[in-house]
Formats: structure tokens, C-alpha cells, sequence
């Protein structure tokens, strides 16, 4: 489980993915490097001489007979020395050169191969302290120049003070060693975790290339492409926020076009219904000035008409401009609490007499309880008003328009039914279009302005509620739903 939720933390981050993979990259090139050690032979390999434990034996063997010869405050014990030296040297074997001087550099006991008689103490004491400072020798010191190894020791014997000196090649001991960082093995490492992180990251460089390559063509205007989506990291998301930048830069320009379209479509609509009855009014205004009527009566009908239009002139505007201020944004709601009940009740009362002109009844199928709601009054009533004298209208069969409400699951439900000719789905869903007649004719304006549902859709949804129609067996529904007022 563990090992599964950190993959996935390393899929979803990039920042991991590219630490992971250099640290990954780094130690294959170390591996690669320390395992072609062997393959590169003695490359590496380097071979020193350490005369140390020579030159340590000579101190040593001198330091035995100097402790020696004081501890028996006997010049014999020098002697010895030189005699064992001479026996060496005539074994021919590493024999050393012996020299014992007084303090004026008088040479006073020597091995055979020492050709002084006298020596400049002060050079030659200064030359043994040389020769330490540059300790340990190296094989070139020893053997290409053969300088030897110089030691002294100031001794007293027998009331004399004397000085020893002692010089010899030491015997070297061979070390072969293999010498780590060399410039191969660098290259390698560097050669290495170069190729390794190129082609682990050749991934995710393509698809930063491809991104790049999408928010090119999208800025080309080609706003149909879409970048693939790889993986689950800030790349993924960033290519889907392309994606979807894309998607709504589309849907902007759709919406701008669709809304340019309304924009002329409502430019025509109103100019045609604008001109229909103003062209019924000057021309009936027209005969009555040139006087073109025969009597009163007909001059009284002409003037009639005339008024009649000019009143369905100020109904189309007055709707036209009252869809224009609900479609604002920054409209301001008065909204307050109403019992519903009540107020279709009186809406009711009121339009009875119009109903019975044209032979139409009400039904009223009510809850018993009150039903409250926070409402603009005015605006409801517009919108309760619109649909009843509709159904007076266009009611069909027996003429009674049934009105029923009810609360549930915290909403108000209004439904408005009457007998009606048939609609099909798509007549249904363009009721609250703008200007839309179900026969689409616009010659006669006395059927009204066609804004009255759209205005009514407008100001349901400024409640946050919905309207919408339905049809079936005969009868068309207008169904309105708005928040219930939360009971105290």
C-alpha cells in the first residue's frame, strides 16, 4: 500500500519526478564507472617506493651502537660499528658509510669507502637537516639520483666530544596502488547520467512540446485543438486547463455570436411588430384627415381603429421594455413574504368577468394549508396574470382552466391547465422564445406582442424558481416552481 501511494505522489509531481530521476541518473553513473574499472587495466593503476622502514632500520641499528658505546663510555663500541661495516661492505652487501669526527671536523674513525679526512661540520649538519625536511624519499630521489640517506648523532665519550655520521642508500618496499578519480572515470560518470537523464526525460519534454505546439494553434485562432493529456502531474493539468481554456474561449465566441444574432433577430422582430400597427394607424389617421369617409359613424370607426392600434403600439413597448430591464443584471428584487394562496385568489376574482366574455371557468384545486413564499409581489403577479389571460385566450373544449397549488420537499408548485389544440416537444421548449407564436405569423398583433413568457421565464428564474410547459391528453400545463418560505 505504501509503495502504491508513493508512486502515485511521484506520478502526480513533477518536482519529484525530475529529483527522482537525477538522483536515479547520478548513482547509475557512479555504478557504470566503478564497474569499468577493471576493463581500463592498469590505467589507474600507480607504483611508489617507501624507503621509510629503510631509513628507519638505519636509525635504528645506529641508535643500538650509539647507546651502546655511551653507556660504556668506550670509543671501542665506535670502533665495532666501523668494523661490522667494513666486513659488510667487503660481503658486498648494503653496507653503511661511517664517519666519527671531533668538533673541528677531524675525521677520526671511517669505513673503508669514506675517502674524508676532514669535513665542514656546519655544511654537512646542514645538509643531514636538508635531507629530513624532505622525508619520506621517492623512488625518483633514490634511485635516479642516488642520494643517499645522511643521520648524525653528537655523542661523548671518554670526556671527547665527537660526532657520528652515517649515510646510506635504504632498502625501498614496492607499493602498487590503483589511484580513484581519475579524469576516465569522471567522464564516465558525467557521460553517463547525461544520456540516462536525456532519454528518461525525452518523455516529458515531448509533452511540454506538444503543449507548447496546442497553446500555438489555439492562439492561431484553430480553437478545435485539443493536446493530448499524459499522465496525472502539473503537466496533465496544466495541458487539461489548455483544454478547457480552449473549450470556453469556444463557447465565449459561440455565446457572442449566438447573442449578436439574437441581437438582429430582436432588431427585425421588433421593427415588424413595431411596424405593423403603426402602418394600421397612419393609414386610418390618413383617411381621416383627407377626410376620406363617407359618415359619422364610419369617421368614429376609423378613429377607433386607429386607437386600438396606437394601444397595441404602447402594449408592445411597454413589454419590449420590460424584457430589456429583466434580462439586466443589476435589477433590484423587492421581494417580501405573500401567501400564495391568497393572492391567486384575488388575481382570480378579478379576471372572472373577461373569463365568462369568452365563456371560460376556474377551477381552483388548492392546499389547505397557507403556502408562503418570498416574492416581488408586483412581478408574480405579472407572471400569474400573463398565464391566466392566456388560457382565457387560447382555452379550447369545455373552457374551464384548472389552477392548483402545492408545497413539497421545500419548493411552492403552481400549475396553470386548460384544453388547448396540440403542441409538439419542440413548440413546447420555443413558448418562452422571444417574440414566438406557435404559428409563427406576426401579422396580427392583437394575439399579443409574443414577450409575454419570455418576460415571465425571466422573472421566475430572478426567484431562483423554474417554469416550463407540458402536453398531454388534450391539456397544456404551464407548471412554475419557486422556494418555499422556510417555516418558522
Amino acid at each position: 500500500m505504501l509503495i502504491i501511494k508513493a508512486i502515485t505522489k511521484v506520478r502526480q509531481s513533477l518536482r519529484i519526478q525530475l529529483l527522482t530521476t537525477f538522483i536515479f541518473c547520478a548513482f547509475l553513473g557512479l555504478i557504470v564507472a566503478r564497474a569499468s574499472l577493471p576493463l581500463l587495466g592498469n590505467m589507474n593503476e600507480r607504483t611508489t617506493i617507501d624507503y621509510s622502514p629503510g631509513m628507519q632500520q638505519i636509525r635504528y641499528q645506529v641508535q643500538h651502537v650509539v647507546d651502546r658505546a655511551i653507556n660504556d663510555n668506550s670509543i671501542e663500541a665506535l670502533r665495532q660499528l666501523i668494523e661490522d661495516e667494513n666486513v659488510m661492505l667487503e660481503m658486498k652487501q648494503s653496507a653503511l658509510k661511517v664517519l666519527v669526527t671531533d668538533e673541528s671536523g677531524k675525521v677520526l674513525y671511517k669505513t673503508k669507502q669514506a675517502e674524508e679526512e676532514q669535513i665542514n661540520l656546519h655544511n654537512k649538519i646542514g645538509r643531514v637537516m636538508e635531507f629530513a625536511i624532505i622525508q619520506p624519499l621517492n623512488a625518483q630521489t633514490i634511485e635516479q639520483s642516488r642520494q643517499e640517506y645522511i643521520t648524525f648523532y653528537p655523542i661523548t665519550i671518554e670526556d671527547k666530544n665527537l660526532y657520528l655520521f652515517v649515510s646510506g642508500i635504504p632498502q625501498g618496499v614496492l607499493y602498487t596502488s590503483t589511484t580513484e578519480g581519475d579524469p576516465i572515470s569522471y567522464f564516465i560518470v558525467i557521460a553517463v547520467f547525461t544520456l540516462s537523464f536525456f532519454y528518461l526525460t525525452k518523455r516529458k519534454m515531448k509533452q511540454i512540446e506538444a503543449l507548447a505546439k496546442g497553446v500555438m494553434e489555439i492562439a492561431k485562432g484553430n480553437l478545435d485543438y485539443r493536446v493530448k493529456k499524459k499522465g496525472i502531474d502539473e503537466i496533465a493539468l496544466l495541458t487539461e486547463n489548455v483544454n478547457h481554456m480552449a473549450e470556453a474561449i469556444m463557447t465565449n465566441i459561440e455565446m457572442e455570436r449566438k447573442i449578436e444574432q439574437q441581437k438582429n433577430e430582436l432588431i427585425t422582430n421588433v421593427s415588424h411588430d413595431l411596424r405593423t400597427p403603426l402602418t394600421s394607424i397612419m393609414g386610418y389617421l390618413r383617411l381621416l384627415r383627407e377626410g376620406r369617409y363617407e359618415t359619422k359613424e364610419q369617421y368614429d370607426e376609423y378613429l377607433k381603429i386607429a386607437f386600438s392600434k396606437s394601444e397595441q403600439l404602447k402594449n408592445l413597448i411597454d413589454d419590449l421594455f420590460e424584457y430589456t430591464k429583466l434580462t439586466n443584471e443589476n435589477i433590484v428584487m423587492g421581494k417580501q413574504e405573500v401567501c400564495i394562496n391568497e393572492l391567486l385568489d384575488q388575481l382570480i376574482e378579478e379576471l372572472i368577468p373577461q373569463a365568462e366574455e369568452n365563456n371560460r371557468s376556474f377551477a381552483k384545486h388548492f392546499s389547505e394549508e397557507r403556502i408562503f413564499a418570498s416574492i416581488d409581489t408586483e412581478k408574480m403577479v405579472r407572471v400569474f396574470d400573463n398565464l391566466l389571460m392566456n388560457a382565457i385566450k387560447y382555452c379550447s373544449g369545455s373552457g374551464q382552466i384548472l389552477v392548483s397549488l402545492a408545497q413539497k420537499e421545500g419548493h411552492v408548485i403552481i400549475a396553470i391547465t386548460n384544453e388547448s389544440e396540440e403542441f409538439t416537444s419542440e413548440e413546447l421548449v420555443n413558448l418562452f422564445e422571444r417574440f414566438y407564436k406557435k404559428d409563427q405569423s406576426r401579422t396580427n398583433v392583437a394575439e399579443g406582442s409574443g414577450l409575454g413568457l419570455a418576460i415571465a421565464k425571466s422573472i421566475v428564474e430572478l426567484h431562483d424558481g423554474n417554469i416550463h410547459a407540458k402536453y398531454s391528453d388534450k391539456m397544456l400545463h404551464f407548471i412554475i416552481t419557486l422556494p418555499a418560505k422556510a417555516a418558522e
